[in-house]
């Protein structure tokens, strides 16, 4: 069975969500669509089943939520090469 994913997102994060993301057990991935396209990531954890699966989600987002949002950790233009 593959990984759960879950908080699909525009734009690559700053490095806080992959720390937010490791403390509960899970990753969080930036991605680039092949070709320079648009940037976009996601979370991810081992696929356990539910209930962990939908906890593990609910722990990151919540945190995510409390250091200001997916719009707050994403990178900004200038950020975009680190």
């Amino acid at each position: 069975m593959g990984p759960y994913f879950f908080g699909l997102h525009i734009g690559h994060l700053r490095a806080r969500a992959d720390r937010i993301a490791a403390r509960h057990g899970a990753s969080h991935v930036n991605y680039t669509e092949p070709g320079g396209g648009q940037r976009r990531g996601w979370f991810e954890c081992k696929n356990r089943g539910a209930p962990f699966d939908r906890n593990t989600a609910v722990a990151v987002m919540a945190d995510i939520e409390h250091a200001g949002g997916i719009a707050a950790l994403t990178k900004t233009d200038a950020q975009k090469g680190a």
